[in-house]
């Protein structure tokens, strides 16, 4: 059995990297941010709406056209990305 001191300072370290480990997984589904519906891109910075917009518009065909998603933090060139 472990001194009590170990054991808590044990615990500490292992509720350290679970904080650590739900705070990257967080922040890895806010940087892979996509959007498919022209009302969501208002959510993206006021000077993507417009690239945003003419991408996902075109999901308005019903798949006649493809899926597409918008990806803000993607390079300019690679934000409009098809997805089917």
């Amino acid at each position: 059995m472990q001194p009590a001191g170990t054991l808590g300072a044990h615990l500490g370290s292992a509720a350290k990297r679970a904080a650590g480990m739900l705070l990257l997984g967080v922040c890895w589904s806010c940087a892979h941010t996509s959007i498919r519906q022209v009302g969501d891109c208002d959510r993206v910075p006021a000077e993507q709406r417009i690239a945003c917009a003419a991408c996902t518009v075109r999901n308005e065909a019903k798949g006649w056209i493809g899926d597409y998603e918008y990806r803000p933090d993607n390079d300019p060139d690679d934000r409009c990305v098809r997805v089917k």
